[in-house]
C-alpha cells in the first residue's frame, strides 16, 4: 500500500519552511506529505496517521504501519516493486528529477490532452519492460477527495480530486531532470506555483513571456485560445485512467466538508457523512444535491412548479429588491446545478452516469440510507425522511454562477437607484450563448480568472525560493487589485475587473448580514446592514480596502494585509523585529497595531512606504504612518524599502 499525493503546492511550502526556518533543505516534499520530520512540524499529517494505525494495530499483523516513514524523511526513493513491507509516500508532482519515474499514457477521444505524463506509481511501467514492471506493478487507485465549495467551479470532488490533482506539476517536456519547462505548472523553474497551462476555462489567454500578463491586439483585445475547458481538463486525465484499466474506489471525506473556499480558509462544516462509489459522476452529483438541498422535496417541486425553476434541489437565498431608496432582501429560492454541466459532459465522455441509488447506513440513527428520485434519507413507518443540510453552501468566488438569482436581483437593484448598467454588463461579458443564463462553463472571452492565477503561480514560487518570500509573494499577491482598473497600472490592463466581480458582489452580500446599519458614503440616502445591501460601488471600496489593510477593516489592521505585509519585512529586515517578536515566518498577530499606535505616539517611522490609490489612504478617518496616496500607475500598490534601495511591486 502507498500514500500518493500531488498537491499543487507541496514544493512550495517544502521550499518556504527550507528558508524560512533555517534548515537548509532538509526538509523533503515527502515530509511535507507526512507532516514532521523530526523536531518539525507542518504539512499534511500523514504521520499521524500512521501513529494511529500502529497504536491501533492488530497483533496478529506482522506489518508495521511505520515502514516507510524514515524514507519520506530522508527523501530516499523506492519503487513499489522494491518496497517491501513499507507503507510508501509519494510525491505524485515531481516526475521528472528522476529518469524513469514517469510515464506517458494516451487519451482516446482527448480533448484538450491526447496523452498525458503521470507517475508510474498511479499508471504501472512501460508494458514492455518487465523489469519496469516488476519496478512498478501498477495500482488499484482509492480516490479519497475532501468535499469542498471550489472557486470557480461548484465542488471540489471525486472528479475534480483526479481531474485536476493527478496532473504533475513538475512534469517536463523534455526527459532531462535539469529540464523545467513544465507540461502542465508555471513558473518553467524548479519551484512552479500553481497548474496554470492547464485549460481551467473555454478560453485560454495568450502569454507575454516577458511580463506574464496576458497579450492584446492592436484594438486591446485580449488574445485567446479556444480549448474544451475545465470539462475537458479533467474528462481527459479520467478518460486516460480508464483506458489503462486501472480500478478506481472513490471515498468522499464529507465529515467536515468545507464551505466558503477550497483552500485552508474555509469554514469546516459538521455534516457527518462519508459516501463512497465506482462511479465518480454518480457521486458527485449525489454530493452536489446534497450540498445544495435546503428544501425539503415536496415544496420544492410546488415552488419548481410555480415559479418556472429548473431545479426541485434548492437552496433557500437572499433576493435584494428595492424598497424606497434602500435594496432590502426577501427570501427566494435558486439551485445552481441546472447551470453546471460537468456531471453530463462526464457521463457524454463514458466517465460514468448521472442516474444513481443509495445505499447506505446512518450509525446515529440507526437507520438505512436510501435514495429516491436522487434525494437523500431513509423510510421510516412506511414514510421516506429526508436527510436535508441546514447549512448555506456557496464559494464568494463563484457567486455569478452559484448564486445568480441573487446577483442579478442586486445588479438590476443598483441599476435602478445609481442609474448604472450592471446588469447589461454582466451579460454582455459572461453570456456568451445569449440564453439569458450564466452556465459555469461561460467564464467570458478574457480568461477570466488565468491572469490572476499565473500571476499568482509567481507569487507562490517567490513564496517557495527567497528568504523572506513568505512576505515579498502575498505582497505582490495582494497588489494585484491594480489590475482591477486601467488607471491603477502603467499597462493599462483591467482583466480582473469581470472575475473579481463575484467577490464585490459577495463583500456586499456580507455587509448585509452585519449587525448595525451604516450609510452609504457614495449614495447618502441608502443604509447598509440588518439585511440591507449597500451600493456596488462602496462594495467595491470596501473590497479593496480589506485588500490593504485585512478582513477586520474597518476596526483594526491585519498582519496579513497589503500594508500588514510591508510593515512586517521592513520590520523583521531593518529593525530587528522589534514589533514582530521574531525573525521567522511568524509574528505577533497585534504587531502592526502596536507599532500604528507607538507611531502616533510618538515613536520612530519604520523605512518603508506603500503606495495605494487616491481616496483608499485613511483607515477609519485616520491616516496610517507609512501610507502615501498617488495617481500615478506605476506607483499604486507599490512598497518601497530601505531608503528606496528595494522595490517591491
Amino acid at each position: 500500500m502507498a500514500l500518493g499525493e500531488a498537491a499543487t503546492l507541496t514544493s512550495m511550502y517544502t521550499g518556504l519552511y527550507n528558508i524560512s526556518l533555517d534548515l537548509e533543505g532538509k526538509i523533503t516534499t515527502e515530509a511535507i506529505i507526512e507532516g514532521r520530520s523530526g523536531d518539525f512540524y507542518g504539512g499534511w499529517g500523514f504521520y499521524f496517521v500512521r501513529r494511529y494505525l500502529a497504536e491501533n494495530h492488530q497483533p496478529s499483523h506482522d506489518d508495521d504501519p511505520m515502514n516507510g516513514y524514515e524514507e519520506s524523511v530522508s527523501g530516499t526513493y523506492l519503487p513499489p516493486g522494491r518496497a517491501d513491507n513499507k507503507l510508501m509516500v509519494y510525491d505524485l508532482n515531481r516526475v521528472s528529477d528522476i529518469k524513469g519515474k514517469a510515464r506517458t499514457i494516451p487519451v482516446p477521444d482527448g480533448i484538450n490532452f491526447k496523452e498525458i505524463t503521470l507517475h508510474k506509481v498511479v499508471v504501472g511501467g512501460e508494458p514492455d519492460n518487465p523489469e519496469d514492471i516488476t519496478d512498478y506493478p501498477g495500482c488499484i487507485l482509492i480516490n479519497v477527495p475532501r468535499l469542498k465549495l471550489h472557486i470557480t467551479e461548484l465542488l471540489t470532488n471525486a472528479i475534480k480530486n483526479l481531474g485536476m490533482g493527478l496532473y504533475p506539476m513538475q512534469a517536463a517536456e523534455k526527459n532531462d531532470p535539469q529540464n523545467t519547462r513544465w507540461k502542465y505548472s508555471f513558473p518553467f523553474d524548479i519551484i512552479p506555483g500553481l497548474k496554470t497551462e492547464l485549460p481551467h476555462e473555454i478560453w485560454h489567454p495568450k502569454w507575454d513571456d516577458e511580463t506574464n500578463l496576458p497579450l492584446r491586439d492592436q484594438k486591446g483585445d485580449y488574445l485567446v485560445n479556444k480549448t474544451g475547458g475545465m470539462y475537458a481538463t479533467q474528462s481527459d486525465m479520467i478518460k486516460g485512467i480508464v483506458n489503462q484499466d486501472i480500478l478506481m474506489i472513490h471515498i468522499v471525506d464529507a465529515i467536515q466538508t468545507v464551505n466558503l473556499s477550497h483552500t485552508g480558509s474555509g469554514i469546516k462544516v459538521p455534516e457527518g457523512l462519508i459516501f463512497a462509489s465506482l462511479d465518480p459522476v454518480a457521486l458527485d452529483l449525489l454530493c452536489a444535491r446534497y450540498c445544495f438541498k435546503m428544501v425539503p422535496m415536496q415544496e420544492a417541486r410546488e415552488l419548481r412548479k410555480k415559479m418556472g425553476l429548473r431545479s426541485d434541489f434548492l437552496q433557500r437565498v437572499s433576493i435584494p429588491r428595492v424598497e424606497g431608496q434602500n435594496i432590502s432582501s426577501v427570501e427566494g429560492f435558486d439551485s445552481p446545478l441546472p447551470r453546471y454541466n460537468l456531471y453530463k459532459y462526464a457521463e457524454s465522455r463514458g466517465l460514468g452516469q448521472e442516474k444513481y441509488y443509495v445505499k447506505g447506513w446512518d450509525a446515529i440513527g440507526g437507520v438505512s440510507l436510501v435514495s429516491t428520485q436522487g434525494h437523500l434519507g431513509w423510510f421510516e413507518d412506511g414514510e421516506f425522511r429526508e436527510l436535508i443540510t441546514s447549512e448555506f453552501y456557496y464559494n464568494p468566488g463563484s457567486m455569478i454562477w452559484g448564486l445568480q438569482k441573487t446577483v442579478i436581483a442586486y445588479l438590476e437593484a443598483n441599476d435602478l437607484l445609481t442609474g448604472s448598467s450592471y446588469r447589461r454588463m454582466l451579460f454582455d461579458v459572461f453570456d456568451e450563448n445569449h440564453d439569458g443564463i450564466i452556465d459555469y462553463d461561460e467564464k467570458g472571452k478574457i480568461g477570466c480568472s488565468m491572469p490572476l492565477a499565473r500571476l499568482r503561480s509567481i507569487h507562490h514560487h517567490i513564496q517557495g525560493t527567497e528568504r523572506y518570500g513568505f512576505l515579498r509573494g502575498p505582497f505582490i499577491s495582494a497588489g494585484m487589485m491594480k489590475y482591477e482598473k486601467k488607471e491603477w497600472n502603467a499597462q493599462g490592463h483591467n482583466f480582473t475587473k469581470d472575475f473579481q466581480l463575484s467577490f464585490k458582489i459577495a463583500m456586499a452580500y456580507n455587509m448585509s448580514r452585519m449587525q448595525s446599519e451604516k450609510s452609504d458614503p457614495f449614495f447618502p440616502r441608502l443604509t447598509w446592514g440588518n439585511g440591507k445591501w449597500p451600493s456596488l460601488q462602496y462594495a467595491f471600496f470596501f473590497s479593496i480596502s480589506i485588500g490593504i489593510y485585512g478582513p477586520r477593516f474597518p476596526s483594526i489592521v491585519s498582519n496579513s494585509s497589503l500594508y500588514g505585509l510591508a510593515f512586517q519585512y521592513a520590520d523583521k529586515k531593518l529593525n530587528k523585529s522589534y514589533y514582530t517578536g521574531n525573525v521567522s515566518i511568524y509574528s505577533n498577530p497585534e504587531a502592526v497595531n502596536r507599532y500604528i499606535q507607538a507611531v502616533r505616539e510618538g515613536a520612530d517611522q519604520l523605512d518603508f512606504v506603500v503606495y495605494v490609490p487616491k481616496g483608499f489612504g485613511k483607515f477609519d478617518g485616520k491616516s496610517l504612518p507609512n501610507v502615501v496616496e498617488t495617481d500615478d500607475p506605476h506607483k499604486i500598490f507599490m512598497g518601497i524599502f530601505d531608503n528606496c534601495q528595494e522595490v517591491w511591486q
